[in-house]
């Protein structure tokens, strides 16, 4: 299944799972599937999944790798967890899919007071290693979009990464420069800019528009394997108004583009008398026209807007479940019933069970 194109439901995965009953983890390195036997047993997993701009990763331990008499750990084991080989994690009950794919950041030793010895493996997506090169030079390319294409193409990023989603861009979009900024910094910088989000899902990298895809992926209810959900509403963030200016370089005179915010945001007008009349004002330099001021004003209006309701649901362990796609809610109130977008998944393996937390988000009721 295409995680970011894809739908499903609660009873097809009920029947491709087995009923959810048998927990099963892989984890394959350099390719080479790695499964769990009696000298080498995952404690626990976890792997954390964003569509934000900061990067994915997972983190496992691994016990029942160490020989006391030998004072050493098993080199079937250790030699397999080097940094820098490739990691792909599938999860699932008897079949899997894929939910991490990345490289190993950190190897940990540990020792606990009986001698007993484990390896802690921490793993980044290759959004880590666009922070390794910083550059000081003028781009070649004329729009944002074949600046992110260049730098994702570049080593050692690529080798890491099974493909790339990139949406277009206008010409005004683009850096003339880095400023001494590393390539993560100008990819990051390029996509709050626009509006869009920069994230890796199964190695495939995506820097696309914010909400690209509003099918959901599938309806989630309070007996079909949810077992806890928070819903909150905050008025904090919301303004009424935003105004970006900036200056004409070439006649001195002044740049503004606004955006005022739309949508629903209580059952009357209560919320309204929090935020009408407010207005927050912005000077952006390098912004060259009306229409892009008013891009930029809409786009920091988004940003604003995203704070209003946040969900955090837990969950029996779903694959399919990530981020950067839509899950509806139903069944459980009407003030929260409905479409929420997917910011953040963390996976959770142990010996006990297997779990998912979903984080998502709405801007409007």
């Amino acid at each position: 299944m295409n995680l970011m194109t894809g739908t499903t439901n609660y009873t097809a995965l009920k029947n491709k799972y087995s009923d959810f009953i048998v927990p099963t983890l892989e984890i394959k390195v350099d390719g080479t599937k790695i499964i769990s036997s009696g000298k080498m047993k995952v404690q626990e997993l976890t792997v954390d999944l964003t569509c934000g701009y900061e990067a994915s990763g997972c983190e496992f331990l691994l016990g029942d790798c160490y020989d006391p008499e030998k004072e050493d750990f098993d080199r079937d084991v250790s030699d397999k967890f080097q940094i820098g080989k490739k990691v792909e994690v599938l999860t699932g009950y008897e079949k899997t899919e894929m939910v991490f794919s990345g490289y190993i950041d950190t190897v940990s030793y540990e020792f606990a007071s009986n001698s007993v010895g484990e390896i802690r493996v921490r793993c980044m997506d290759a959004k880590g290693l666009l922070m390794k090169n910083r550059r000081l030079e003028a781009f070649k390319e004329k729009s944002a979009d074949a600046v992110v294409k260049s730098l994702l193409t570049s080593q050692p990023v690529s080798y890491y990464l099974s493909g790339k989603e990139i949406d277009s861009c206008s010409k005004e979009d683009v850096p003339l420069r880095s400023g001494m900024k590393t390539d993560y910094d100008i990819i990051v910088e390029l996509a709050g800019k626009m509006g869009f989000e920069f994230f890796i899902i199964q190695g495939k990298a995506y820097f696309r528009k914010a909400e690209k895809t509003t099918t959901p992926i599938m309806t989630l209810e309070p007996k079909l394997g949810v077992e806890e959900t928070m819903v909150s509403f905050s008025g904090n963030k919301l303004v009424e108004n935003v105004e970006v200016r900036s200056i004409n370089q070439e006649n001195g005179e002044m740049i503004q583009g606004k955006a005022k915010l739309t949508g629903k945001y209580s059952n009357g007008a209560s919320a309204g008398k929090i935020y009408r009349s407010t207005t927050q004002v912005y000077y952006e330099p390098g912004v060259g026209s009306v229409s892009e001021a008013s891009k930029r004003a809409s786009v920091r209006m988004d940003a604003l807007k995203s704070h209003f309701c946040s969900m955090e649901l837990i969950c029996t362990g779903i694959p399919e479940l990530v981020p950067g796609r839509f899950v509806k809610l139903d069944k459980f109130a009407s003030a929260i019933n409905g479409k929420y977008y997917i910011t953040g998944i963390t996976h959770h393996f142990d010996r006990d069970a297997y779990k998912t937390t979903v984080k998502a988000r709405r801007s409007s009721l």
